[in-house]
């Protein structure tokens, strides 16, 4: 995982980690991964459904169509926190993308 990535983002459990980068200029860090998994969009898209609907997160979906979804995220708590998840799973294998951004005051 990225450094300094916050520990309440869920990872969806079980899949496997392919590409991290953290980004960080002009008082903002941008994290973005990605993630494969052999769990079917269904499964996946309701994981993040539930966790990024609870606790300090908020979640809107803003596109799905068979076989992939996309969703914006953000932190209740903070503005400075906004993200976007994405999953497609036409390949066979179910591609999960997440990105966060994080703007310091």
């Amino acid at each position: 995982m990225p450094v300094n990535f916050p520990a309440d983002v869920p990872i969806y459990s079980g899949a496997r980690l392919t590409a991290a980068a953290t980004f960080s200029a002009n008082g903002q860090t941008t994290w973005g991964m990605e993630w494969e998994t052999l769990d079917g969009i269904d499964k996946v898209q309701a994981f993040y459904s539930s966790k990024l609907s609870q606790g300090d997160w908020n979640i809107q979906f803003s596109g799905s169509v068979k076989g992939s979804f996309s969703a914006i995220f953000n932190r209740k708590s903070s503005t400075s926190f906004t993200g976007m998840v994405g999953a497609d799973a036409s390949s066979g294998v179910t591609k999960i993308s997440l990105y966060l951004a994080s703007a310091t005051s």
